[in-house]
């Protein structure tokens, strides 16, 4: 008889066991999705003031204020985001990856995870290595318009100016710009009728770069130039104000990479080279009063990569915004996850007492057992 009472109490006390577990999971799982309401939450109430500096690198949105660019008729806003360099897997243009969120009637907003590069662009700070277009469903759409890490959580809008596409001049492009991070401002890009357009900079490029691949784009392999855009060159290194001499080490230093990696032959390079240094060779250079340039200074520049000496610099102005923006958004994406944390590290100390319960209790039911055989 007394073995059966002993029995009956030990199941009892593992079906009560078993209850207070469930119920413990059961809370853990309701405070893991608490916290994520929470986060969601957060997340959307940072649209209310999106244009707000408080609001600029924080979650993972960017925005675009829609009435700005006064489209109408319009089924769904896209947001098409790549690396200015143009590597990396990127959405395809108007997917649904890159729907965007209607927050009002004049604010739509984008979350950069669905990229799938979230991290990257968080991490990028104030190095402005992504570009960003806006569009709708009716073909109306932005000019390429720069952007960094610390964008996030700042809004879009339309400047009201116009831009010649840089590859079909037939065409213009609406320009934009950011509230709050004016050095992220329209690509600069020299266009297919050797005209400069834009303000921002991506970082791996400067103005020297720039006329650099222009020459390299217009000279062929055979070294023959398109002389309707190669007689533009000291049009373009006054616009551009660069030395002729610093675009020349340029070319010579993509050159000579384009050879080490294989995609150009030392011959193809050898002629490129020659052309090149007889056009720049005729110009003058803005930077030194309009001086005539020398052309054996010319024909033997040193291979050198302006971008890299010049990327410190092109992004100056951004450092404040910058170290302010990028603090928040360290600081958002931390505390989302140690709060989820938190929340685990209690459901496995619940479910640990719990089942040393469980044992105790076991062990002295099997204890009085044994004691009352004997």
């Amino acid at each position: 008889m007394f073995k059966k009472v002993m029995s009956l109490a030990l199941a009892s006390t593992l079906v009560l066991s078993a209850g207070a577990f469930a119920a413990s999971a059961a809370e853990a799982e309701d405070a893991v999705a608490a916290n994520d309401e929470s986060a969601v939450a957060a997340d959307d109430s940072s649209a209310v003031a999106a244009g707000d500096e408080s609001q600029v690198g924080a979650g993972t949105k960017i925005y675009f204020d829609v009435k700005s660019a006064g489209w109408k008729n319009f089924s769904n806003i896209y947001c098409h985001v790549w690396r200015a360099d143009g590597t990396g897997k990127w959405p395809s243009w108007q997917t649904k990856k890159e729907v965007c969120k209607k927050e009002s009637d004049d604010l739509y907003s984008y979350d950069i995870t669905k990229t799938g590069n979230a991290e990257e662009i968080q991490n990028a700070g104030s190095k402005n290595l992504y570009c960003v277009i806006f569009s709708a469903d009716t073909g109306a759409q932005i000019y390429n318009t720069i952007m960094n890490g610390n964008c996030i959580g700042d809004t879009v809008y339309v400047t009201g100016n116009k831009i010649e596409n840089p590859k079909d001049s037939q065409k213009t492009d609406t320009e934009a710009a950011w509230k709050n991070h004016p050095e992220c401002g329209p690509q600069k890009v020299i266009t297919s009728t050797s005209k400069v357009v834009g303000t921002a900079l991506a970082d791996g490029t400067t103005d020297v770069t720039l006329l650099a691949d222009y020459l390299l784009d217009y000279v062929s392999d055979d070294g023959t130039a398109d002389t309707s855009k190669t007689d533009k060159t000291q049009d373009l290194i006054n616009q551009l104000k660069v030395s002729p001499l610093a675009v020349m080490s340029n070319v010579n230093f993509k050159l000579e990479g384009f050879v080490k990696e294989e995609t150009m032959t030392q011959d193809v390079a050898n002629k490129k080279k020659a052309t090149i240094e007889g056009i720049l060779g005729k110009c003058t250079d803005p930077t030194k009063g309009g001086e005539k340039v020398n052309q054996d200074e010319i024909n033997n520049a040193e291979a050198k990569n302006d971008a890299a000496e010049s990327s410190g610099s092109s992004n100056g102005g951004s450092s404040s915004n910058g170290s302010s923006s990028n603090g928040s958004s360290n600081g958002s994406s931390n505390g989302s996850s140690s709060g989820s944390n938190s929340v685990q590290s209690g459901q496995e100390t619940t479910i640990f007492f719990v089942f040393a319960g469980v044992m105790v209790a076991a062990a002295g039911v099997f204890f009085l057992v044994r004691r009352r055989e004997n």
